[in-house]
């Protein structure tokens, strides 16, 4: 009975828009696109979908073994895959990057910023856990910025795009145990929202897409979400593609206008409610 109603649930709230064969071909053809945390989940699934359009995907990743992997999968179908192992955890990932794009002579029509760092964790025990700040800025923030900033003159060049996976807490009231998250989120929301009037005078386009629950490895240490009604990766993808093929300057699932209402009108309840639960787990 549960499994029934979280399909109900699945469909009725965590569907993404599909996208016809012919749109992706004709959007993507001959565009050389990045994508970061290419390696599983939504990265992967991004990748797959534009596998059967003749483009170039240069798809970033930690994971050598399955970029590699992935490359010689995809390779047999239209596109063309160049890979760079790198680790956004690092604040020199960014020009890392940038430098292998330039010894390859590669420019970037579209980067899909993609990967993230989720974590769940009171900010009491993380007293002696620098790290957790520094590396979700770094991921969810920091090399994003950087490298949209050291690509933007080759996209000025191709009028590119620029999207950003985000998230629909960024949008919402700011729970306990996800300060990190939170704030690094916030941020990559914020820069982009700032910039993307700039970008649009030079025919930049720049995108955020705020997506809820997605069932990908990102989920799995927070045990309360195995069970959770959840996005398919292959869904937060095709949500990608859509607002990179229509140019939305954003796209979120229909709902999430209304949980804002909420979550504005009941801000005080809400904090009380918090601060009531976490007491009594004292």
């Amino acid at each position: 009975m549960y499994k029934k109603i979280r399909t109900i649930t699945e469909f009725l709230f965590f569907r993404a828009p599909r996208i016809q064969k012919n749109k992706l071909k004709q959007h993507f053809q001959n565009k050389t696109i990045l994508i970061t945390g290419a390696s599983f989940g939504i990265g992967e699934a991004c990748a797959r979908l534009l596998s059967n359009t003749q483009c170039t995907l240069v798809l970033i990743a930690r994971s050598t073994d399955k970029l590699i992997q992935l490359k010689s999968e995809l390779e047999s179908y239209s596109c063309h895959i160049e890979i760079i192992c790198a680790d956004l955890y690092q604040s020199d990932a960014a020009e890392d990057i940038f430098q292998s794009l330039k010894a390859r002579n590669i420019q970037i029509d579209v980067l899909v910023h993609n990967a993230g760092k989720s974590i769940q964790r009171s900010v009491w025990d993380s007293l002696d856990r620098p790290q957790d700040i520094n590396r979700t800025i770094a991921i969810n923030y920091i090399n994003p910025a950087q490298l949209t900033r050291l690509l933007l003159a080759d996209l000025k060049h191709k009028q590119g795009q620029i999207i950003v996976v985000s998230t629909i807490n960024a949008k919402l009231f700011a729970p306990p145990f996800w300060s990190t998250y939170q704030a690094s989120k916030t941020a990559m929301q914020q820069w982009i929202l700032a910039i993307q009037p700039e970008l649009a005078v030079h025919e930049v386009h720049a995108s955020l897409v705020y997506l809820p629950l997605v069932r990908t490895r990102m989920i799995l240490p927070t045990k309360q979400y195995q069970q959770m009604p959840a996005m398919q990766a292959k869904d937060a993808a095709q949500a990608i593609l859509t607002c990179l093929i229509y140019r939305k300057r954003q796209w979120q699932p229909w709902w999430l206008g209304l949980a804002q209402i909420g979550s504005i009108l009941l801000i005080t309840p809400i904090y009380y409610f918090y601060k009531h639960l976490l007491k009594r787990k004292l």
